[in-house]
């Protein structure tokens, strides 16, 4: 495996800190981990700890960093400055080598650690040394049914400058790209055609038309029975769709019904991203426990941790 791909380091002071090893010693030569392996997370309180056992080697490593705010993700769109954590004793790497293969919640999120397997080698880290993580967001859509690559608008490869509705929400991300309040998803189906709905045949699809009648009142306006259907805590239902005429037309596509009242509110952008955690450690020593090798590593890149973030509501900008 390339060095870039399998971190290797070097025993301080070579074999000279090898003279206390007996000849069955397991010697370690190399950390079978890099960018590309999924961590898995479990914590207590304001106690992390990230971790994986890799079952062909039985290869366990960990690390124990302490912030009350880490679970992977970030509001808003713009992604956090990388958290720099510095190694000591509430933050710590861990690595084993163990005598058979392991689940890694169990060995690792249990109160009471599991007896078995056995640790063979164990190395634990010094104070010195600095863990980066970075976060970022490797996949988001907001399933609107319009493709991410059809919400580029002006097609210049960068989906974030296409917001359509100026909320500061992107149209790939914005599950109603005109703020009507009638969701993208419901303004892009037509039941007479293929093609996407153009009601008042002004060049502007319905899905970014806020007056899609163009009767001169805005489409979300003409929820006239908002407030009517006000939740307890007097929250309107915001829903343009329910307020028809007698043929079932509704008033947002009616242009002869122009009654309005203001509705200054909008239906929450709810969507799915996945964040990514990179987790690189630098200038970091570690001790072997019970034994006398010492392990220096100018560059650890441990891994990352991924997590689902489902019915996550973005606001506006």
């Amino acid at each position: 495996m390339e060095l870039s791909r399998k971190i290797l380091f070097f025993l301080v002071g070579c074999i000279c800190l090898l003279n206390s090893c007996d000849d069955g010693d397991i010697v370690v030569s190399n950390f079978n981990f890099d960018e590309e392996t999924s961590l898995s997370l479990c914590g207590d309180n304001d106690m992390n700890l990230l971790y994986t056992i890799d079952q062909e080697t039985n290869e366990a490593i960990s690390f124990q960093f302490s912030d009350d705010n880490f679970d992977g993700r970030f509001q808003g769109l713009d992604a956090p400055e990388p958290i720099s954590i510095d190694m000591g004793s509430s933050n710590k790497l861990t690595y084993r080598i163990l005598s058979e293969p392991a689940d890694g919640a169990q060995y690792f999120c249990q109160d009471v650690p599991p007896s078995s397997p056995d640790v063979e080698q164990e190395f634990v880290s010094t104070s010195g040394g600095t863990a980066i993580l970075s976060i970022s967001v490797t996949e988001q859509d907001d399933d609107d049914g319009i493709p991410a690559a059809q919400e580029d608008l002006n097609n210049n490869g960068n989906l974030f400058d296409d917001d359509t509705d100026g909320d500061g929400i992107p149209n790939f991300i914005d599950t109603d790209d005109d703020n009507d309040n009638v969701p993208t998803s419901v303004e892009i189906i037509n039941n007479e055609g293929d093609e996407i709905p153009d009601t008042d045949e002004d060049g502007t699809l319905d899905y970014l038309d806020p007056d899609d009648d163009d009767d001169g009142v805005l489409t979300r306006n003409e929820d006239l029975n908002a407030f009517e259907n006000a939740d307890d805590n007097g929250n309107p239902v915001l829903n343009p769709q329910d307020d028809t005429n007698a043929d079932g037309l509704p008033n947002y596509l009616n242009p002869q019904a122009t009654e309005s009242i203001n509705i200054d509110q909008f239906r929450p952008n709810v969507i799915s991203r996945t964040f990514r955690t990179q987790i690189v450690i630098r200038n970091v020593t570690l001790e072997q426990v019970n034994g006398d090798q010492t392990i220096t590593l100018e560059e650890l890149r441990l891994g990352f941790y991924e997590i689902t973030s489902n019915e996550e509501e973005v606001p506006m900008q």
